[in-house]
């Protein structure tokens, strides 16, 4: 054998196809567990918000700050056309890392978005999560913020759900036993909320100015 054939440490892509595959399926099953009934009605809050002038907060540890932003960006820009001059006041609580780090080192790590719920949550406003066990300290520790300030609450979860899925208002939870396959189902739902309040929006501005809704 030559010295540079590495054959024997080459990956067999029929193998890998195989795991992929294996994966795929368990993750279309999770997705297929989503409720949509309850995804609806976190949905309708969340155009009632738009209506209302109602803030929304959005956070999450991991990958689940990664979906987090990409909801929160969405339903910023995406979702409502630029030509109209009200748009839901949405913000993410893990994308500054200054706030973030200056929380964590002054205090502690339980209270990076508590202390920001605190500053910015008013009564009335929708606070969102995500986490996949439902018992991150933190995640917990600012939904307790946010319902003692009166506002309305929402956890998307796996697993068992966790304490998290007990604590809020809208328990959006996917019995899933698997990390990744958990997260892919928070990213539907993320999405399936962008496309809810997306149509809702829109008919409603269609409807404003033309008298008909946009379908």
């Amino acid at each position: 054998m030559a010295p540079n054939d590495d054959s024997r440490t080459r990956p067999d892509p029929h193998a890998i196809q195989q795991e992929l595959l294996g994966y795929l399926g368990r993750s279309q099953r999770a997705i297929q567990q989503i409720d949509t009934e309850v995804v609806a009605r976190f949905t309708a809050s969340v155009v009632d918000a738009w209506h209302q002038d109602r803030q929304m907060l959005l956070f999450g540890n991991g990958g689940s700050a990664a979906t987090a932003t990409h909801l929160a960006e969405d339903l910023a820009t995406y979702a409502i056309p630029f030509s109209e001059a009200k748009r839901l006041r949405v913000l993410c609580l893990n994308d500054s890392a200054a706030t973030i780090t200056a929380l964590g080192n002054d205090l502690d790590f339980d209270s990076i978005f508590s202390e920001q719920v605190q500053q910015w949550a008013r009564p009335g406003d929708l606070v969102l999560t995500m986490s996949g066990s439902g018992n991150s300290s933190n995640l917990i520790s600012a939904i307790e913020r946010a319902a003692a300030l009166g506002c309305e609450t929402a956890a998307m979860t796996a697993f068992d759900g966790g304490r998290l899925k007990g604590m809020v208002d809208h328990p959006m939870h996917v019995d899933v036993q698997e990390m990744q396959s958990a997260q892919d189902t928070h990213m539907v739902m993320a999405h399936m909320i962008i496309h809810g309040f997306r149509v809702a929006i829109r008919s409603f501005l269609a409807e404003r100015t033309t008298g008909t809704s946009e379908s």
